[in-house]
């Protein structure tokens, strides 16, 4: 093994300590116990590390740099070598960094992550006649957002030829889309990036929406996926034809023109936050003002100066509000149910170059980093998101886990708005924690202190020329009305036509708001129609919608190269292997927050369900998504071997 030193060999000790300080104490101590294999390590600094997510760590100046300094050591010796670590060792540090026993079923994940096993042989490393068959073999992907970029890179790596359709003219998808002031990401940057991409240059630990778009745009032409794409061009239907096993493909080119092309497989990654949602407000349509919803901001409209409604308290809400709030002559903010608003490590904090040196240079730092943002923000939480049958909460809670989080974020509340009961009550929430997505505070609180901003609570009864009147009567001038109202999540790939091999309308199939698949991915009756970010994958409590978007195009590259091996034509779920997953699915959805008494969102249809969110541990759906079972399949166009 070449040593790591190579490239630091002329880095002076002490400087390389200073560097370390800035960095993640408990990661760097997982560096050093991996680069050392010393497991005596744990047994000395675990018990004074904090959960991951907390950073309290209670580890004094002196063992601190005592821990610097050896692995500065380590980094600088030419001739160290690191050890191979087994199962075991890597568990321990698993379970000393959590700060919990964790299930050995992460170890495979982690080995993977961190390198230490690689991933399944690759198609160009396939038979010859496979080979044959995937240089005839083609597939469309529909958008090119993060998860469209990620199949491009992977189908491209399997040798897979494939094309890009995307109606904007540019990548990037919602973050290309969605520019209004403030816009960002609120999941931590270091996790919400491909895995075989990681960022050590993010400027932020939560950056804003150009940055992120540069990244995607970025990993776009390196992987050469932007020679693939015809942007500004829009899929109007699709048709499976059952004789020829193909899809067609009615494509929509920037001169209204249309066309038609075919494919073998569709790769269907418009996601589900596209479609803007606008309430139907009763004289929405006499309001003689500027009129604009979050994801289509209009540049060219000056606010300042304006009465100004914004109408939700979402995401975006929370992210633009504050901004416009400097600039108005007064901000009415109608809110229909208050979000859980908490603080958040370094959400404001740019990243260090130290910390950008480190994650770029150290070993298996970054790695290491991504698993502490893993378990914090996403499986390490789960649990506080089950239902307790157990539990008398009522509304505010489901679980002793739920009511802890719940007096922790209250207590926040409570803290900034001591002074203002008035507002307190207006901004706590009634019902349990992640009931609804927890946000990040940007300044939302001391927004809410200002003079030109009123927060009203008591709902809209109509919107006037120049004014909107809630339903206590009374009457707010307005000049522009603001929509941070979300989208319409469940009318998945609408406006798209759909058409599977029994000449069924998947909009038909599905109804306006009722989406299902299987593993949120596979359609009965759709061949060869596989979705990213489709029916119940998406994330309400944390993690990466980045991660899910990578376990679906790594199961659906591997359903082609099943497909591909097997000589056959196309692919098709069953109906048995769909229901009994969606009957698992309904299952593990009653017992979730989401569906507890008096939470409402935007996850649920008209009849109740949810059809958004995904119900499994990030670890769950890594698993699931492996390599698909051939019994859920059915083979059309086998060709004898």
């Amino acid at each position: 093994m070449t040593s790591i030193a190579t490239p630091m060999v002329e880095d002076r000790h002490d400087a390389l300590v200073e560097k370390l300080a800035d960095g993640e104490i408990s990661t760097l101590l997982m560096v050093l116990v991996q680069l050392t294999g010393d497991m005596a390590l744990l047994d000395h600094y675990a018990p004074m590390l904090s959960r991951p997510g907390e950073f309290d760590h209670k580890i004094p100046d002196a063992e601190a740099r005592a821990l610097f300094e050896r692995l500065a050591a380590v980094l600088l010796d030419p001739d160290h070598v690191p050890p191979r670590l087994d199962r075991d060792q890597l568990h321990r540090m698993m379970n000393a960094f959590c700060r919990e026993e964790v299930s050995e079923r992460y170890l495979p994940m982690l080995f993977e992550d961190l390198g230490f096993e690689t991933a399944a042989v690759p198609l160009s490393q396939a038979s010859a006649p496979v080979r044959r068959r995937a240089e005839d073999f083609t597939v469309l992907i529909v958008g090119a957002g993060a998860s469209g970029i990620c199949a491009g890179i992977k189908l491209g790596e399997a040798g897979i030829r494939y094309k890009i359709i995307e109606r904007n003219e540019d990548v990037g998808g919602v973050w290309h889309e969605n520019t209004y002031p403030d816009c960002g990401v609120d999941s931590a940057n270091h996790l919400y990036c491909y895995s075989f991409a990681l960022n050590h240059n993010w400027s932020r630990y939560y950056v804003r929406q150009q940055e992120l778009k540069n990244y995607l745009k970025d990993c776009a032409t390196r992987f050469g996926v932007m020679d693939n794409i015809a942007l500004g061009h829009e899929v109007v239907s699709l048709r499976f034809d059952e004789k020829d096993h193909l899809w067609h493909c009615t494509i929509r080119a920037p001169d209204g023109t249309q066309r038609t092309e075919t494919a073998n497989a569709v790769i269907s990654s418009v996601g589900q936050l596209n479609q803007p949602a606008i309430p139907n407000l009763p004289g929405l349509e006499n309001f003689a003002g500027e009129k604009v919803h979050t994801a289509h901001w209009n540049h060219d409209f000056d606010f300042a100066g304006k009465r100004i409604a914004m109408v939700g308290t979402g995401a975006s809400g929370i992210q633009a509000g504050p901004p416009l709030a400097k600039v108005a002559k007064h901000f009415t903010i109608f809110q229909r149910s208050a979000p859980w608003i908490i603080p958040r490590h370094n959400y404001a904090n740019l990243v260090s170059e130290n910390v950008k040196w480190i994650l770029a240079n150290v070993p298996h730092y970054a790695q290491w980093y991504r698993f502490l943002l893993f378990w914090a923000y996403g499986d390490g939480v789960h649990d506080a998101l089950i239902r307790d049958p157990e539990w008398q909460g009522g509304k505010a809670s489901i679980s002793e886990r739920s009511e802890s989080i719940r007096k922790v974020w209250t207590a926040y509340i409570d803290e900034v708005m001591a002074d203002r009961p008035d507002l307190r009550a207006k901004v706590t929430p009634d019902y349990a924690p992640f009931g609804k997505r927890s946000l990040r505070d940007n300044g939302w609180y001391d927004m809410l202190r200002r003079d030109n901003v009123e927060l009203v609570t008591e709902g809209i009864e109509r919107v006037e020329p120049d004014a909107i009147v809630d339903k206590t009567g009374t009457r707010h001038p307005v000049d522009a009305i603001v929509f941070a109202t979300g989208f319409q999540a469940s009318r998945m790939l609408f406006p798209m036509e759909v058409t599977g091999a029994s000449g069924t309308s998947l909009r038909d199939l599905w109804g306006d708001d009722d989406p299902r698949a299987y593993l949120g991915v596979c359609v009965p009756g759709f061949p060869n129609l596989f979705l990213t970010y489709g029916p119940n994958t998406n994330l309400a409590h944390g993690g990466s919608i980045i991660f899910q978007a990578e376990c679906q195009v790594h199961y659906i590259t591997a359903c082609i190269e099943m497909l591909l091996e097997r000589g056959a034509e196309a692919m098709e779920c069953t109906q048995e292997a769909h229901d009994a997953y969606n009957e698992q699915l309904d299952a593990a959805l009653a017992r979730m927050v989401w569906t507890h008494e008096g939470v409402t969102n935007w996850y649920r249809n008209k009849s109740g369900r949810i059809t958004t969110n995904s119900p499994w541990r990030l670890i769950e759906y890594w698993e699931m998504t492996r390599q698909p079972d051939p019994n859920a399949f059915i083979l059309l166009g086998e060709q004898p071997k």
